[in-house]
């Protein structure tokens, strides 16, 4: 037994009264189902924040402590889950994501997030071409010029020239730009003489031609037109839903729904096959629709004992900052004039926000520059006036860059910022060009919105970044790549320790969806939802935290994903 578990078991000491303090079992509660003994267990409950072994019964923690406590409870019939001295964790949850998007990757999108250079996307592209049928449109995503070492957008000429029949559109990461050969634009109608849509921008070069990129509504007309064969939405679902369990989440906030999506997980849900817990945000728009969907329909909680709840409703205010589309306050430092475009009309999202609220739904809007952040601060703050903000719990979905001034309006409003750490890592390499240097005061700043008060609630917006919440993890804790770039951190006074970082992803994350008294910490009462890992990661080598394996996931007391082979403790 080395040193630290020696420890471990000095402060488990205490017996009946440890017991007591993480949740016991009524005298004469009926044996558990199963117990999970052996462990290195990070409850975050305060009461006892490590522990040895935990008790479940029909789905939910009902005992947390030692082995030996823990044993004395088990019953003939209850199974015996040796975790070998590894780490326990509460269940992962990404605050943010798009479980479809994420499906289309996995089930056949050309995915072109590994591109070094525009000829390497061209040539994947050519071998798409070369099998696809006449006519049929070719769709990739993640593609990023940063990668490419390139800071400019590409252009469709030499796309159009390896494609001239099939239509090709080819989504940025950020998914709010796309680039379109001469095919899809001529099938959408694009030309020189096209105008801007509202909260879209259609780039022209200087022959007053389109360039092919088409940023955030501009995107409208050639979606339109897109028939391609697809894997079904239940394929989709379900190859997300594989990749985030082996991933170690036991819950994802599906930022943006239908109601294909709403119909398919309530039908998973009543198969028995929706294994992840998801709160669903339903895309409703913000015109005169919006608000009679929302009186028209009302929020569904805990359906199929937990595992889909559909509570809120998505909005956007802006675009991304790599499109330049995120709507900022003073022009862009590497496009002078432009400052970005707003995605909504004057008053539509206090409008909706106020429907919102009265129906009992929760507003979650897309915000990323400083102006889109200050517009949706606005607009909140006039809806909560009078109101309960605390319990409404409205979110701004990025919350990216915030003029230091707005900062300490989340935690006075009762405002979640959910935010992702990993757009930091990667934007880093191009935040300065896009802001300049003094702007970056208030951009990603998680550890000044978490001092002030507010709760954050961590994701990755996957497909955008990858799914695996690790990374995100170590994004949060050392503002560094997976390179270790750079060294100290970038803007390292946003840095978070440890734990915060990990409530981010489990109490901050279940905070935000109303539902901390069910997940996202290890006490008696609540889901036995977790992660079992391969290192410690509150005491490991940062570098070490991107190696960390998920050796199981755990969700309301059965293992969801299991590596083949389990390593051993280091």
């Amino acid at each position: 037994m080395d040193r630290r578990r020696a420890q471990r078991r000095m402060a488990l000491r205490g017996g009946a009264a440890l017991l007591l303090a993480c949740g016991a079992p009524a005298a004469g509660a009926e044996a558990p189902d199963v117990v999970f003994t052996g462990g290195n267990v990070h409850t975050l409950n305060a009461a006892c924040a490590h522990a040895e072994a935990l008790a479940v019964r029909g789905g939910r923690i009902v005992a947390v402590g030692t082995d030996r406590e823990v044993l004395a409870l088990a019953g003939a019939g209850t199974r015996r889950v040796p975790l070998g001295g590894l780490t326990v964790v509460p269940g992962l949850i990404d605050a943010h994501g798009h479980m479809a998007g994420l499906g289309a990757l996995r089930c056949g999108r050309e995915d072109l997030l590994e591109t070094a250079s525009f000829d390497e996307l061209l040539r994947r592209i050519e071998s798409r071409v070369r099998r696809a049928r006449p006519g049929e449109w070719i769709l990739g995503s993640r593609w990023d010029q940063a990668n490419w070492g390139q800071k400019e957008l590409p252009t469709h000429e030499r796309l159009s020239a390896l494609s001239p029949a099939n239509p090709v559109l080819l989504w940025r990461v950020d998914g709010h730009a796309a680039l379109a050969n001469r095919r899809a634009l001529e099938l959408a109608g694009i030309g020189r003489d096209t105008p801007n849509p509202p909260g879209g921008e259609i780039v022209k070069g200087p022959d007053g031609e389109p360039t092919g990129m088409l940023i955030d509504a501009a995107q409208g007309p050639v979606l339109r037109q897109v028939r391609a064969p697809a894997a079904s939405l239940r394929e989709q679902i379900e190859a997300a839903q594989e990749a985030c369990l082996a991933a170690g989440l036991t819950g994802v906030h599906d930022a943006g729904i239908g109601d294909a999506e709403i119909a398919l997980y309530r039908k998973l849900c009543d198969e028995g096959r929706l294994k992840l817990r998801i709160y669903g945000m339903v895309s409703v728009g913000t015109g005169p629709a919006a608000a009679d969907y929302l009186a028209r329909n009302r929020p569904l909680v805990g359906y199929g004992d937990g595992r889909f709840t559909l509570r809120a409703v998505k909005c956007f205010a802006d675009g991304a900052l790599g499109s330049r589309g995120a709507w900022l306050l003073a022009p862009y430092s590497d496009r002078p004039g432009h400052a970005g475009l707003s995605t909504q009309k004057p008053g539509e999202l206090a409008a909706l926000a106020a429907a919102a609220a009265d129906g009992g739904w929760q507003v979650c809007t897309h915000a990323i520059g400083d102006r889109a952040n200050r517009e949706v601060l606005d607009a909140y703050e006039r809806v909560l006036k009078g109101r309960a903000g605390g319990e409404l719990r409205f979110r701004v979905e990025h919350a990216q860059v915030i003029d230091p001034g707005d900062l300490p309006r989340f935690a006075r409003l009762g405002l979640v910022p959910s935010m992702q750490p990993t757009h930091a890592t990667s934007d880093m390499r191009w935040a300065a060009d896009r802001l300049g240097e003094a702007r970056l005061a208030g951009a990603y700043a998680w550890a000044t919105l978490a001092n002030s008060g507010a709760h954050l609630a961590f994701g990755s917006d996957f497909p955008v970044e990858s799914e695996r919440p690790l990374r995100g993890f170590h994004a949060a804790v050392t503002r560094q790549d997976r390179r270790g770039e750079p060294a100290g951190g970038w803007c390292p006074a946003e840095r978070l320790s440890r734990e915060e970082a990990l409530r981010a992803f489990t109490v901050g994350a279940a905070r935000a969806a109303f539902e901390e008294a069910l997940k996202g910490t290890l006490e008696s009462g609540k889901y036995a939802d977790f992660v079992v890992l391969s290192r410690d990661i509150l005491s490991c080598e940062p570098a070490e935290l991107l190696t960390t394996e998920v050796v199981m996931t755990v969700i309301g007391g059965e293992v969801v994903f299991r590596r083949a082979e389990a390593p051993q403790k280091p």
